[in-house]
């Protein structure tokens, strides 16, 4: 019986959606047949959603990576006509993912073994093969955003986004880049902090933490204190600075968090992702600077 009752809930809300939606979407929403790459970059163009494009080594899929609610999330198109959107999380029992997915209705959770630890990775695929539209597209991106939510809260009891923290301990860093996706190294050094290495579109970043104070650095070949200068006088919260070691020069960007007064996770993603973006600004003022001085 509850499995009846449930069916015939499923029935009715499809028949809200097909009488409601079209009603507001069918004059101006056209149903597409193929959806090629250029259409998923408009979209999320028109969502104002910054995206790093990339494909596999055939050219066959194509990959778009983006950040929505402090979630670094992927977005496949396949040649096969259907779309892929997956999210990386900490790793759990393979017990708690069953749980989930007995009970969720559009996404699924899988275990993996990575070469950064165990990770979980949420999914959720829609066939195109009939078609689509605009507007379900948007809905896509939009339940999936709610769908990143739930998952956290279930498999964490709550959502650590807000609770701040004392002390942002390397572990709790460690969980902060898995669950955004982040393959990075880890060194301890015998006298000073503990450094992350990663990658973020493209650019090279280090990670130090001090305890209660949190740094992140990128490096780049060096520039005239002049244009360091204009550059500082033009910019917010970050800090370009030129320096020599033994072997080379180079200008840093670098950036600070003070956590002395507390920290929360949804803190240390916003604050990675801020960086990475200030990385791409600096990149291309560096590039400008260089194609000046070659003309």
């Amino acid at each position: 019986m509850p499995s009846l009752i449930r069916v015939r809930m499923l029935i009715a809300s499809l028949v809200v959606f097909i009488v409601i939606v079209p009603s507001s979407l069918a004059q101006e929403d056209k149903l597409q047949r193929d959806l090629a790459p250029e259409g998923i970059e408009k979209l999320l163009q028109e969502l104002k959603i910054e995206f790093k494009k990339t494909a596999s080594k055939k050219g066959d899929e194509h990959y778009f990576d983006f950040v929505r609610s402090n979630f670094r999330v992927r977005w496949t198109l396949f040649p096969s006509k259907d779309v892929m959107l997956d999210c990386i999380f900490a790793g759990v029992t393979i017990e708690k993912l069953n749980e989930w997915n007995a009970f969720t209705r559009v996404t699924r959770a899988s275990f993996h073994k990575e070469n950064m630890g165990d990770i979980t990775i949420l999914e959720y695929g829609l066939d195109l093969t009939a078609g689509h539209s605009t507007g379900m597209l948007k809905q896509y991106l939009a339940r999936f955003d709610d769908e990143l939510k739930r998952y956290e809260k279930f498999v964490t009891g709550t959502t650590n986004e807000d609770k701040v923290f004392a002390e942002f301990t390397d572990d709790k860093l460690e969980h902060v880049l898995k669950t955004h996706g982040i393959n990075y190294q880890k060194h301890q050094n015998a006298t000073g902090p503990v450094t992350f290495f990663f990658e973020v579109n493209g650019q090279k970043i280090r990670l130090y933490n001090f305890g209660k104070d949190l740094m992140m650095e990128a490096r780049y070949p060096k520039l005239a204190l002049a244009e360091v200068n204009r550059y500082n006088f033009s910019r917010k919260f970050i800090r370009a600075v030129n320096y020599k070691s033994k072997d080379s020069e180079y200008t840093a960007l670098e950036i600070n968090l003070d956590c002395e007064a507390g920290a929360s996770e949804g803190m240390i993603r916003h604050w990675v992702n801020s960086f990475s973006e200030d990385t791409r600004h600096f990149a291309e003022y560096a590039k400008k600077l260089q194609v000046a001085e070659q003309k």
